[in-house]
C-alpha cells in the first residue's frame, strides 16, 4: 500500500456512476491528488466497478512492482538458458519456424 492512500471502500460515496464521476471530475481528481482517495466508477443498472480515478502515486508504485516482477522472470529464464535447462533459438529459426 503506498502511504497516504484511503482505502475506506465501507461507504458508496467512493463510487460514483459515469455520469456522476463526469460531473465530478475535476474534484475527484483533487481528492485522489491531496487525500489519497480513489474513487470507482460504475456502469450498468448493477453498478458494475469499470474504472477508477486513483492517484498517480498508486499507478506508479504498481508500475515500479511489475518492472521488479518481469526482471524477476527475466533473471530466472536467463538463468536456466546458462544452466542449459532451456535451450535458444535464433531469431531467423523462429521465423522459419512461424512461417513469417
Amino acid at each position: 500500500m503506498v502511504a497516504g492512500m484511503s482505502t475506506d471502500t465501507a461507504g458508496m460515496d467512493n463510487e460514483l456512476s459515469a455520469t456522476e464521476a463526469r460531473d465530478h471530475f475535476s474534484e475527484r481528481i483533487n481528492r485522489a491528488h491531496h487525500s489519497g482517495e480513489i474513487t470507482f466508477v460504475t456502469r450498468g443498472r448493477h453498478r458494475q466497478r469499470a474504472a477508477a480515478i486513483v492517484p498517480a502515486a498508486l499507478v506508479e508504485h504498481y508500475e515500479e512492482l511489475l518492472d521488479e516482477h518481469d526482471a524477476r522472470i527475466a533473471a530466472e529464464c536467463l538463468a536456466d538458458i546458462e544452466a542449459g535447462r532451456e535451450a535458444t533459438i535464433s531469431i531467423d529459426e523462429a521465423e522459419r519456424e512461424l512461417s513469417l
